[in-house]
Order: structure tokens, then sequence, then C-alpha cells
């Protein structure tokens, strides 16, 4: 593999094609939405149940009720219960099971670019063979650094840009976990500016569709994996 060195690519472009992307599959995004949130919804609650966290939230919500102070001090205590980590770690396996639903996304852009014509089952590209158990031990892997540094606000947003590229590198270029960050920092010292930017533009987008009467959150949530596509195609080649 190797990195592309062209001039650097203008925002006008990346973001045009990013929306590009977007707007052409919506079918998919709304999907994606669908499957995403009722499944870790209907997982979540399942979770709760399983620790028994329903008996304990509603003992603490009854001797609080109508007293925020006191609810605050019954909600730390609840934090700090003994099966709060395993349900914690869970949480973090079942969104590992979901997010490979992501990697499907750059299969449908690339056969974009190729003139092809995406299918619904390719929105399931990361669950095909061995590619789940290298994208579910990745993603479990993501949300529990993730975790520890999210405590400091810094090494969140550190963790989230140096694996920025990570899935489309390992999906396109089949490199493994640490090869991506090395490549994907690479990438980010060309154009961080520009990159930074893409990515703001992506998250106001994503949100923007709660205003919509929340609905169209469910078109506008997974804009993110555009944002990501668009730049790694202006950023990054692959060997043929």
């Amino acid at each position: 593999m190797e990195q592309n060195n062209p001039p650097k690519p203008e925002l006008k472009a990346i973001l045009s094609d990013a929306f590009s992307y977007w707007n052409r599959t919506l079918s998919f995004q709304l999907i994606y939405s669908l499957l995403f949130f009722s499944l870790f919804f209907l997982g979540y609650l399942y979770l709760f149940q399983r620790f028994g966290l329903w008996e304990e939230y509603a003992k603490y919500l009854e001797v609080s009720k109508n007293n925020i102070p006191a609810l605050n001090e019954k909600m730390k205590e609840f934090a700090a219960l003994p099966q709060m980590g395993s349900f914690i770690l869970s949480v973090f396996i079942l969104l590992a099971l979901l997010n490979p639903l992501n990697v499907g996304f750059y299969k449908i852009y690339r056969k974009i670019d190729l003139g092809e014509k995406p299918e619904l089952n390719d929105l399931f590209a990361g669950y095909l063979g061995f590619n789940f158990f290298k994208y579910f031990g990745f993603y479990l892997f993501w949300f529990i650094v993730f975790s520890y540094g999210n405590s400091l606000l810094v090494l969140g947003l550190v963790w989230i840009f140096i694996t920025l590229f990570s899935v489309p590198l390992m999906f396109f270029m089949d490199v493994k976990t640490f090869d991506g960050i090395a490549i994907t920092i690479k990438g980010l010292r060309r154009d961080f500016p520009t990159m930074v930017v893409a990515l703001f533009v992506a998250l106001l987008f994503g949100l923007s569709g709660i205003l919509l009467f929340g609905f169209g959150f469910l078109f506008t949530f997974p804009f993110w994996n555009a944002m990501i596509y668009s730049l790694y195609q202006h950023y990054f080649k692959e060997l043929s």
C-alpha cells in the first residue's frame, strides 16, 4: 500500500462529494438508522433488565421523587452498583456488534464510484466471513479506549481523529488496526485544518436532522460515513 501525495484537495470538492454520496444513498441511510437504533434500544433495554437495573433504578427514583438534589445523589449511588461495570461492558459489546453496519457504506460508495448499482446486501459487508470478527474486535477496542479517553475530553477527541480512517483502510487495504492508526496520523499531518472543518460540517449536518421533527435524524445521522469516505478518497489511494 502507499499513500497518495497529490496537491491538497479543496474543501469545496470534499464537501460536494460527501453530500453527493449521501444524497444518492438516502434509502440505505434510512434502513441503516432504523436497524441501528431499533436493535440498540432493544438490546439496551434487555441488558438493563438482565443485570437487574430496572428494579434498582425504580427504587432510587421512588426514594428521591420530586427531589432533584436527592435524585442526583441517588444516581451517583446507582452508577456505583457492582453490576454496572458488567452492564457497561455489555453495552460496548452491543455497539461493537452493530457498528459493522458502517462498513457497508464504504462498499456502497465504492460501487457508486465504479458506476455499479448498490444493493441492500452491500450494507452488511462488515458481517461477511472473517470480516465480522475483524470489525467487531476493532469496534470493541475502539469503544473501550474511547470510554477511558473520554474522561478527559481532549484524549477522546484525539482518539477519534487518529482512528478516523481506520475502518476504510481496513476494508480497502486490509491493514491491521495499529497500521491503520499510523497511516491515519500521516494523513492528518497532510492537511489537518481542512479535515477538521469537514468533520465539523459532518457533525452539524448529522445532528441537523433532529430539527426536522426528530425524524430527519434517521437520514442525517449516517452522513458521517459519507464524509469520512470523501476524505479518504481525496487523501489516500490503494495499490491495484
